[in-house]
């Protein structure tokens, strides 16, 4: 972890007072307390899932009314734990699971109520969800990882422009389109195979031609048009 900001540091220098802006949402691999303490003293804010089950079985026991987030998920406001270098929140988090009940725990710098803290952490379930429609998706990256070091960013450039170029198609060339609910993998398969060709003239449109056998093709020849216009 620390290599990884010390490197976003570097290319991001922020003056102390505004590093406080910067909110380090990290998973229970990275939420050891020599962490944690490492980006309190560098004046960060943080939102981490602490890493110790003895811990998180311990503060649950001291918890005297959990609060629903939602059906199958509790939270707490719980005492800190001695040995941080600044005031944290904490919540204690009580979960089901298919093997039953488990417990975690958050630490927190954000002034925000329990439920409101635990939603905020489970955002990080959208990166995941784009993750794996990148790679199991129309972007077909069965394979994320290089072994050089320059290949690994070049590909996660890419990676990223792509995703990025797909996204934008959804509310710009396909906004209110039969294909605005399109996702990765139906535009690829879907729309992307159609043959056609398209005639310009000094970056003026002449002419979109698409293969008429395809069922898309009169819908995708509208949004192409739309967009040259």
């Amino acid at each position: 972890m620390i290599p990884a900001i010390s490197a976003f540091e570097a290319m991001l220098p922020l003056p102390l007072e505004r590093r406080a802006k910067v909110i380090w949402r990290m998973d229970r691999g990275f939420g050891g307390d020599d962490n944690v303490n490492w980006l309190l003293e560098r004046n960060y804010g943080i939102l981490v899932k602490g890493c110790s089950n003895r811990r998180a079985h311990a503060l649950a026991q001291t918890v005297q009314r959990w609060r629903a987030v939602r059906a199958d998920k509790f939270v707490a406001p719980v005492a800190t734990p001695t040995g941080f270098v600044r005031p944290l929140h904490t919540l204690s988090l009580r979960f089901e699971t298919r093997k039953g009940w488990k417990y975690a725990y958050l630490l927190s710098s954000l002034n925000r109520s329990a439920s409101a803290t635990v939603r905020l952490y489970d955002q990080r379930g959208g990166a995941e969800t784009e993750f794996r429609s990148d790679k199991s998706g129309g972007l077909y990256l069965h394979k994320r990882r290089k072994h050089k070091r320059d290949s690994q960013e070049a590909w996660i450039l890419l990676t990223d422009i792509a995703h990025n170029c797909l996204s934008g198609l959804t509310h710009t060339i396909f906004a209110d389109s039969p294909f605005q609910h399109f996702g990765f993998l139906r535009m690829t398969r879907d729309l992307f195979t159609i043959p056609g060709r398209i005639e310009m003239d000094n970056g003026r449109l002449l002419s979109v031609k698409l293969l008429n056998s395809s069922p898309f093709a009169d819908d995708l020849l509208v949004c192409l048009q739309r967009f040259w216009e």
